[in-house]
């Protein structure tokens, strides 16, 4: 899964715990959460907001993660793409009950 984030959104920074909780609640699936900014911030935030500690984070730099949301017309984050032998299988807020169920089928696998 892929998670689209940025330190200066509240919604994202409210959706990290539970993206951390399901990255521990699904071990067989690959979960990274993603900025666009620049390190400083990303990491000033990792400072002093634990739940960051226990995410796999990336940074954008080749925006090759802007380009899978602008091609998927998405416009706001927080969004996660769940892929799957590089399909998208599911896409929306990584808080969705929809997210984690299909995590949850993905992790059973």
């Amino acid at each position: 899964m892929i998670e689209m984030f940025a330190t200066w959104c509240p919604p994202c920074r409210r959706a990290l715990p539970h993206v951390a909780e399901m990255l521990a609640k699904f071990p067989n699936v690959f979960i990274v959460s993603v900025s666009n900014e620049d390190a400083d911030p990303v990491e000033k935030l990792m400072e002093k907001f634990a739940p960051m500690k226990q995410l796999n984070i990336a940074l954008d730099v080749n925006a090759e993660v802007k380009a899978l949301a602008e091609a998927n017309r998405i416009n706001g984050i927080p969004h996660a793409f769940i892929i799957k032998d590089n399909v998208i299988v599911w896409q929306g807020h990584p808080m969705d009950k929809e997210c984690e169920e299909t995590l949850s089928k993905l992790n059973e696998k």
